[in-house]
């Protein structure tokens, strides 16, 4: 009878242990703060091109879609007429 308590307490003590074997190594994990990570963004948004903010980029040229991406419409319409079967699963 007096082993169970004894059990009680090492399931305890295994449950406290693995508790800080995930706040070890949630606490070694890299952190980066608030400030570079706005300084990564406006960093980010400075160098790619964005037509969602005019203020920045411009308009686009009329007629021309950045979005437009016709490297993927082409690869989808070989893939499609490459295949015999009446379905293509991506």
């Amino acid at each position: 009878m007096g082993e169970l308590p004894y059990k009680i307490q090492e399931l305890k003590l295994r449950r406290i242990e693995e508790l800080n074997n995930k706040l070890r190594n949630e606490l070694a994990r890299e952190r980066m703060t608030a400030s570079n990570a706005c300084l990564s963004i406006i960093d980010y948004t400075s160098t790619h091109k964005d037509y969602a903010v005019p203020e920045v980029w411009g308009y686009p040229m009329v007629g021309e879609n950045p979005y437009n991406n016709t490297m993927r419409k082409n690869n989808f319409a070989r893939s499609h007429e490459e295949t015999s079967a009446c379905c293509t699963i991506m």
